[in-house]
């Protein structure tokens, strides 16, 4: 894992009565950013001025086996358990950038 994003990130910047302008941001890992976390979920809630973001992990026999469930025809059970990996809350605006950053991304891959 390298010690910086090498993808640029190109940001707009809509300063009050000027000229939009473009700035490139190169982003450093902190501290405890090297080790990556896994999540094969998510879950959205909106706050006052934030959008929560919890990434979150279930286990894949767990899975699995809702399937085999959804499937069969059975019964779901209520809850099932998993675990946080992690909780963002971000600007309104971080949370407008990065839906369209993953838009982007996800039109270049079809």
């Amino acid at each position: 894992m390298t010690d910086n994003n090498d993808a640029q990130k190109e940001i707009k910047i809509d300063p009050v009565g000027a000229q939009p302008m473009q700035v490139n941001i190169r982003m450093q890992q902190g501290e405890h950013t090297g080790q990556p976390l896994y999540s094969n979920f998510t879950s959205v809630q909106g706050g006052q001025g934030v959008v929560i973001v919890d990434f979150g992990f279930l286990d894949p026999q767990t899975i699995n086996a809702l399937n085999r469930l959804a499937r069969s025809g059975e019964k779901a059970p209520e809850a099932v358990g998993a675990r946080m990996s992690c909780r963002m809350a971000i600007s309104v605006e971080a949370a407008t950038n990065l839906a369209h950053q993953l838009n982007q991304l996800f039109q270049r891959k079809a």
